[in-house]
């Protein structure tokens, strides 16, 4: 029971995490924020919620997964953003363009 409790907690934290993140994606105009704003919360907050997921069911032969899923998020996460970012950075964007 009190298992459930820390899962739903880890769960609620983690949903917490993902939307912060996703409003620093529609709010920030610089790429480098944006970049700042997803890659440090959507990498905690589906960290926090496949642990959830973990520990809600308790363990099962087959949570190995989620954890492999954890590992591959922690590893390709960091890599991809530090790849969109020195893409920015090789052609010179500032982010002070209008779209509009």
């Amino acid at each position: 029971m009190i298992i459930h409790g820390a899962a739903h907690a880890l769960a609620a934290a983690g949903a917490v995490f993902v939307v912060i993140g996703t409003i620093g994606i529609l709010r920030f105009r610089d790429i480098y924020s944006r970049l700042q704003a997803s890659g440090v919360s959507d990498n905690a907050g589906l960290g926090l919620i496949l642990v959830s997921l973990v520990l809600f069911s308790g363990w099962q032969s087959s949570d190995w997964r989620l954890l492999l899923l954890l590992l591959l998020l922690v590893v390709t996460n960091p890599i991809a953003t530090h790849s969109i970012a020195k893409s920015a950075f090789t052609s010179r964007h500032t982010g002070m363009e209008d779209p509009s």
